[in-house]
């Protein structure tokens, strides 16, 4: 007899080795093909004050009269408008920072370009991203998508958007009302040179959004660390309600800031500090830790008594300095400050009319939020100063009433826009006079606080 051959199972293993091999580099190539060495979408930037402006109008254009009622909105934007708010909401998304997008509407059609920087250890590839859009069977629909030279298979594009849908509404609270959100959208369309958005506009669930997305990114550390401060709140205000209905903000930062420096004293004191003003920010807006916060129990603690917080004797000016200096901590100053001026744009249009004491205080509350949170710091300095602040002018000037409560026209008919040379100016003395405030030009925690 003779001995069994080697041969075939040697055979086998070359067979398997050239298999990995040509699955290897087919893997190689497919990545090669997917990425490159420069964009296809340059960085834009930062945005131009110009911009910001033009963001806040469209803002206020787009806004209902009503926001409490519901009904139907039709929102229409030129390609312009469309990279601009892509683009800020981009730059104010941690996460998506070094993301460049560009879009452009032909009629009937549109085209999406991204790129996304992927970093591989000293080096830096993008992933550049191409999507091409028409209108099809009355709404816009996703045509084709390229990665780098790669086209992506449609059935795989239908089959990612389903599985985003259907994720949408079977995951959480928060997603769930997003695919509400989403269902709220009842058409989409491209028709000259424009994107078309019908939206059946509900109060409720955009109440309910804001509510939970508050929390969306709260860890279990922050949600009892801004509880800690809310409750501290409510033992402030019990102590000041035989005095009247109506108390100063100033009752409540000395006490807060002293509480936030001991706490710091073994942590963050950026951390401290947001959910100090986040917690103020709930109270002064009438607005119950519950809606913040899941499984708050049923306790008086938990419900403090309902003082209007004023700055200079005015309720909305304590609502607008706290209301600011809450969403820079939280957000960031870029999303605070459009979010400030949009509503003095909207209040000008529907409302009370514009009011350059509201600005005051939101360009007060900006400045304390970013130097509350923009580094540790400043953020143990702003502590000490506060501590030791003897009245409100210590944190924001007293406001220049003169010219509130235009409407838009006389607005208009006054300065022109916003971006006349008048308007800025005006803007431009009410920062320097924050800026002078010697809380917001402290260098370190080194000096003695002092007292404004």
């Amino acid at each position: 007899m003779t001995a069994p051959s080697t041969r075939q199972p040697r055979t086998r293993r070359r067979h398997i080795w050239r298999l990995l091999s040509v699955l290897l580099l087919a893997g190689v190539l497919l990545v090669l093909s997917a990425l490159s060495l420069s964009p296809s979408v340059p960085h834009p930037g930062a945005l131009s004050s110009s911009d910001i402006r033009n963001i806040e109008q469209l803002i206020v254009d787009n806004s209902p009269e009503q926001f409490r009622s519901r009904g139907e909105r039709q929102l229409q934007l030129n390609a312009d408008e469309l990279n601009l708010l892509t683009a800020f909401v981009l730059a104010n998304v941690p996460q998506t920072r070094d993301i460049a997008t560009r879009f452009s509407l032909d009629d009937d059609t549109a085209q999406a370009w991204m790129s996304i920087p992927q970093h591989l250890g000293p080096f830096t590839v993008y992933l550049n991203l191409h999507a091409q859009f028409a209108q099809d069977q009355g709404r816009a629909r996703l045509m084709s998508l390229h990665a780098g030279y790669l086209p992506i298979p449609r059935r795989i594009m239908r089959g990612a958007e389903n599985m985003l849908g259907d994720r949408l509404e079977s995951a959480s609270a928060v997603n769930q009302e997003l695919a509400e959100l989403r269902h709220g959208i009842s058409s989409v369309a491209l028709s000259n040179d424009r994107l078309h958005l019908t939206l059946q506009w509900e109060p409720a669930v955009l109440e309910q959004l804001r509510a939970q997305a508050r929390q969306f990114f709260m860890t279990d550390e922050d949600r009892q660390r801004l509880l800690g401060y809310y409750t501290f709140i409510g033992d402030i205000a019990r102590q000041a309600a035989p005095e009247g209905s109506t108390v100063s903000l100033h009752n409540f930062m000395p006490d807060l800031f002293a509480r936030a420096g001991e706490r710091s004293a073994n942590g963050s004191a950026v951390a401290e500090n947001r959910s100090l003003l986040q917690a103020l920010s709930l109270y002064v807006n009438d607005i119950s830790v519950r809606e913040l916060l899941d499984g708050i129990p049923d306790d008086s603690v938990y419900a403090p008594p309902a003082l209007r917080v004023t700055l200079y004797q005015r309720h909305d000016l304590g609502r607008h300095f706290v209301s600011a200096a809450a969403i820079t901590a939280s957000a960031g100053v870029g999303i605070a400050e459009v979010l400030a001026n949009s509503k003095e744009v909207y209040d000008a249009r529907y409302t009370s009319g514009f009011s350059f004491s509201d600005m005051t205080a939101n360009v007060a509350g900006l400045t304390l939020g970013e130097a509350a949170t923009e580094s540790e710091t400043s953020a143990r300095a702003l502590q000490i100063w506060l501590r030791d602040a003897r009245a409100e002018s210590g944190y924001m000037p007293e406001p220049d009433s003169v010219g509130d409560g235009m409407s838009e026209e006389a607005f208009a008919e006054h300065y022109s826009d916003r971006n006349s040379p008048m308007y800025q100016d005006r803007l431009q003395a009410i920062e320097a006079r924050v800026s002078a405030l010697p809380l917001y030009t402290r260098p370190d925690t080194n000096q003695d606080a002092g007292t404004p």
